[in-house]
């Protein structure tokens, strides 16, 4: 009798811990930041001053995506861009007025632009749909002559996703040499910088990797098994840099010291 006492008291225990760890998971996934990075000017060489707004992974979260949008009209941007996945695979996309609400909300506060991440190949003649209608040019395997508010052409180019095989560098960078602007890089995946090498770009934003969704309480810092650079700023050989956000939406919707995040990138003047 002892014996099943003690095993039913540890079966409720465990149950009480699993329980209460989705619950934080799920409260954690909640917590929307709004960070602020400052990058020199030669991040973008000649950009500058210029802010930009980027937020990544969304992940059919439509409540995510109001506070997210107020964040960035907060933020007062210049410019805004998307690192894609709106949508998850393995859910429906369905009643997508939010989405188009959203995105319309979003360019009637600053230029937008988006790519496509691994996540939206699944439901990719919705989304071009919804991205057409809503105004909101998406750039895959694209790039497009953006004049900043100091009269310098940016460069933007966006590129397919590294992990559906959709990339094709040489249609939208040009080697490495000849740009004669700055080049501001969206790639839904930073792994994808090993491949891009040989061509000519300045500062990259990624997601996908939702900064492993995990995170050290004692340090903060990402722990992932995806990627090398799990979230934040990076270097990359000789001047370049690569920015990884912890996206807006998670996988099963729960993280664990890893809250999402809205990026405002704002390069100074020197």
């Amino acid at each position: 009798m002892k014996f099943r006492k003690w095993l039913i008291i540890l079966a409720l225990l465990a149950l009480i811990c699993w329980l209460g760890g989705i619950s934080f998971g799920k409260y954690s996934a909640r917590q929307l930041q709004c960070n602020h990075l400052q990058l020199p000017n030669a991040a973008l060489p000649g950009a500058g001053p210029l802010r930009i707004a980027f937020f990544s992974d969304l992940h059919n979260e439509p409540e995510l995506f109001e506070e997210a949008i107020a964040c960035i009209a907060a933020a007062k941007p210049d410019l805004i861009l998307f690192g894609g996945d709106l949508v998850s695979a393995h859910e429906r996309f369905m009643r997508t007025r939010w989405a188009i609400q959203g995105l319309r909300q979003l360019r009637s506060i600053a230029p937008t632009f988006a790519i496509l991440g691994n996540h939206d190949y699944e439901k990719l003649q919705e989304l071009e749909r919804v991205y057409a209608t809503a105004g909101i040019p998406l750039l895959r395997n694209q790039n497009i002559d953006w004049r900043t508010p100091s009269g310098t052409t940016l460069r933007i180019v966006g590129l397919g996703d590294w992990n559906e095989g959709d990339e094709a560098p040489a249609a939208c960078l040009r080697p490495a040499g000849q740009e004669n602007c700055p080049v501001l890089l969206l790639s839904h995946d930073p792994e994808s910088r090993w491949l891009l090498r040989a061509y000519d770009w300045d500062l990259m934003l990624s997601g996908h990797t939702h900064g492993g969704q995990i995170g050290n309480p004692f340090t903060g810092k990402s722990i992932s098994l995806r990627s090398s650079m799990p979230a934040g700023l990076f270097p990359f050989e000789g001047n370049r840099r690569v920015h990884v956000s912890r996206g807006v939406g998670a996988i099963l919707r729960m993280r664990f010291f890893c809250p999402p995040e809205v990026n405002i990138i704002e390069v100074i003047k020197e």
